[in-house]
């Protein structure tokens, strides 16, 4: 019996699990010898309902699972497994090439590879190896999203943080200001949730609503504490503050989904409020 040299003097082989399920002992007992020398570490199973539970309960990278078994034929343990678990990576093993399932039965219980049933089991071995080549290959995607995810979320809350400041800096101007934002965030949540909106879409109306008036921090100090009516010049001012808004925020694109409410928290309906007014003048 052949063995691949790069199997057994790689030591990472040792960090994978596989599970055998077949019905008959002997070949259980066959692969495991031959795996042991490749130097993989093998659990077998003869039978099919134990073999399920084992996968909900202990981690498993592999399965070689013998498609025609009794109680239950192999693409039945696909079934109840691709329940609970999408990623286990499974070949097929069949005794003839006409016993195995139609691809269309593949295809749908992500079944990722089949293999007739030998003495030698080279191919078999090679089916192994390059399995564990692509496991590790959607390891490495998932831990550089992961790290893109946390990346992500890391420059986010140094903006929000920012934002937050600024934020805090209009309320110090501004005493109407003061509470109000997060009176705006939470009534509008209140509202979202009414409406039945997705998660996502609650939380784009609660930072919305914490950041609509972020524009008022580009808006002089004497307009915003004006006790007396505004002037017109001066109310042409104020109605600035949704475009300033835009403009700050518009330099994330995380925060590319808040946009509209800030620079649209004053329109209305029938098409007046700013800055549609503002920018009719």
């Amino acid at each position: 019996m052949r063995h691949s040299k790069k199997s057994t003097e790689n030591n990472d082989s040792n960090n994978y699990k596989i599970i055998a399920v077949d019905d008959e002992i002997g070949i259980i007992d066959s692969l495991s010898i031959f795996l042991k020398h490749s130097g993989y570490t093998l659990v077998g199973c003869t039978n099919p309902y134990e073999a399920i539970e084992k996968v909900k309960t202990e981690q498993f990278d592999l399965m070689l699972l013998d498609y025609i078994m009794s109680p239950i034929h192999g693409d039945t343990v696909v079934e109840e497994i691709r329940k609970f678990n999408k990623e286990l990576y499974i070949i097929l093993l069949t005794g003839h090439k006409d016993l195995v399932p139609p691809l269309e039965t593949i295809k749908k219980l992500s079944i990722q590879a089949y293999c007739e049933k030998e003495d030698k089991f080279d191919q078999l071995l090679l089916l192994i190896e390059s399995a564990f080549k692509s496991i590790d290959q959607v390891k490495t995607i998932k831990d550089m999203n992961e790290e893109l995810r946390r990346s992500n979320e890391k420059l986010e809350k140094a903006y929000l943080e920012t934002i937050e400041t600024l934020r805090y800096t209009v309320e110090a101007k501004d005493s109407y200001t003061r509470g109000h934002s997060d009176r705006v965030s939470a009534y509008s949540v209140l509202i979202g949730n009414e409406l039945n909106l997705y998660d996502k879409d609650l939380r784009v109306l609660k930072v919305g609503g914490l950041f609509h008036d972020i524009g008022k921090i580009g808006i002089s100090e004497t307009i915003l504490t004006k006790p007396s009516k505004l002037t017109d010049e001066e109310y042409y001012e104020i109605k600035k503050h949704p475009a300033i808004g835009k403009q700050i925020i518009s330099n994330a694109s995380i925060f590319r989904d808040i946009i509209p409410i800030v620079y649209s928290h004053h329109e209305r309906y029938d098409g007046t409020g700013y800055p549609e007014r503002f920018k009719r003048r």
